[in-house]
């Protein structure tokens, strides 16, 4: 799968999202519904990391209504959502995203550069 999505630890409080180079919208769908799934295996608020450092880039497609409805649908346990090495257009796509929606989860997006930048931005949450 071009997408994997795993809890990153065993408290079941982060998962972890991994974008290969190559992936695509069907792709991304198929990881929301993993992502989802996870969220409502819990009754608590679960923070995301999505590492997109690997990633070749968006598929072509209107990316910022796929995000938006991704966004939209969320269940409402998501907490922090930390995206790992976005390259530039990605993140100014959140970013317009932050700006626009009345979604909580969207307005919970934060960007790293690592790993482990992102790990201590949640833990310091």
């Amino acid at each position: 799968m071009a997408i994997a999505v795993s809890w990153a630890d065993e408290n079941h409080k982060t998962i972890l999202v991994q974008y290969e180079r190559l992936w695509t919208w069907s792709d991304f769908a198929a990881a929301k519904r993993q992502i989802d799934g996870l969220l409502h295996s819990v009754s608590y608020t679960v923070d995301i990391i999505s590492d997109s450092s690997q990633s070749g880039g968006l598929p072509s497609g209107n990316a910022l209504t796929t995000l938006t409805n991704s966004f939209q649908t969320a269940p409402d346990n998501i907490g922090l959502v930390v995206v790992v090495g976005a390259n530039p257009f990605f993140k100014s796509l959140l970013q317009i995203l932050q700006t626009v929606s009345m979604n909580r989860a969207a307005k919970n997006i934060h960007f790293s550069k690592s790993l482990e930048e992102a790990q201590t931005l949640i833990n310091a949450a």
